[in-house]
C-alpha cells in the first residue's frame, strides 16, 4: 500500500463511483487514478497516460491479497531432479503405479535440484522448501511392503547460495531436515515443509537478508531416515515426486533486469 503525499502543484480531485453499498473513492493526482481503501491508504496501481497499470517502484511495493487483513501471496519455485547416473546413492527409478515411474528411495540416496530465485520475489521474506512424495506399497527392491500403521520418514537438504551478477560465491553449504509422518494410505500425496531461511537464521538455515533476484540455491536432496512402521514385513519406501520452494511474491517484475533491480 502507498500512503502518498499531494505536493504543491499537483493537480488532485477526488471522487466516489459505483451504487449505494459497492461504492469505490478514488484520487486522481496529475491524471492517475488511485483507488483508496477502507483504511484511507492509497493502492499502488494506478491506470497511466497510456491505459497501463503502473505500480510504484520501492521493491516492497506490489500485489496483496485480504482486503482487511493485506498479504503478499505465495507461489511457487518448481525444482526438476537430477541425479549422477552412477554409484550407490542415486534412487531407484522405479515403476509407481500403472506405467508411470519416479524416484524410489532407500535411507541415504541423493538427488540434485537448482532453484533460481524470480524477480517477483518479495525481498528479505522467507523461503520454504519441501518435498512432494508417497508411498506406492512396495519396497525400493521391488518387493510388496507390509500394511503402514504409522512412523515417518525424514528428508534431509544440504544448501549453497550464492546471488547473481558476479557478487558472491557459493556459501559453505548448510543442511536442515524435515519430518513428516506416513499416511496409512497408498498413494496419499505428502507435503513434507521446512524454513529454508529466516530473518534470524539458525545454523541450518540461510539468512533472508542475503536472498536475491536471480540468487540460485543449489540442493542436494535426501532421504535421511525411513522410520515408518508396518504391522508385519518390510517397509514401504517413499517416492519423491519433486521439491519446490514456497516463496512471497509482489506479484510484479523488477524495474531493471540486474543490480539494483529497482532503482
Amino acid at each position: 500500500m502507498i500512503k502518498r503525499v499531494i505536493r504543491v502543484g499537483d493537480t488532485a480531485s477526488y471522487g466516489r463511483i459505483g451504487k449505494e453499498g459497492e461504492i469505490a473513492q478514488f484520487l486522481r493526482v496529475n491524471g492517475i487514478v488511485y483507488s483508496i481503501d477502507s483504511h484511507k491508504n492509497l493502492v499502488g496501481f494506478a491506470p497511466s497516460s497510456s491505459g497501463n497499470l503502473v505500480v510504484d517502484n520501492p521493491k516492497t511495493y506490489g500485489i496483496q491479497v485480504d482486503l482487511d487483513n493485506p498479504v503478499y501471496p505465495w507461489h511457487d519455485m518448481l525444482g526438476a531432479i537430477g541425479i549422477r547416473g552412477v554409484g550407490a546413492s542415486d534412487p531407484s527409478y522405479n515403476v509407481y503405479q500403472g506405467g508411470i515411474r519416479g524416484y524410489q528411495f532407500d535411507p541415504n540416496e541423493e538427488v540434485f535440484i537448482e532453484f533460481h530465485i524470480l524477480h517477483d520475489y518479495l525481498p528479505t521474506s522467507d523461503l520454504y522448501i519441501h518435498s512432494h512424495w508417497s508411498l506406492n506399497g512396495k519396497t525400493a527392491a521391488g518387493a510388496t511392503a507390509g500394511t503402514v500403521t504409522g512412523g515417518n520418514v525424514i528428508w534431509g537438504f544440504e544448501v549453497s547460495y550464492a546471488k547473481g551478477h558476479n557478487q558472491a560465491a557459493f556459501s559453505t553449504p548448510i543442511t536442515t531436515y524435515v519430518t513428516q509422518g506416513a499416511s496409512l494410505t497408498t498413494f496419499q500425496h505428502m507435503i513434507a515443509e521446512v524454513a529454508l531461511s529466516s530473518s534470524t537464521p539458525s545454523a541450518s538455515q540461510l539468512d533472508s537478508a542475503d536472498i536475491e533476484v536471480d540468487g540460485v540455491i543449489l540442493v542436494r536432496c535426501f532421504l535421511s531416515e525411513n522410520n515408518i512402521t508396518v504391522a508385519s514385513g518390510q517397509l514401504p519406501d517413499p517416492f519423491l515426486h519433486f521439491c519446490d520452494m514456497h516463496y512471497q511474491s509482489t506479484g510484479v517484475g523488477t524495474k531493471n533486469k540486474s543490480p539494483d533491480f529497482w532503482t
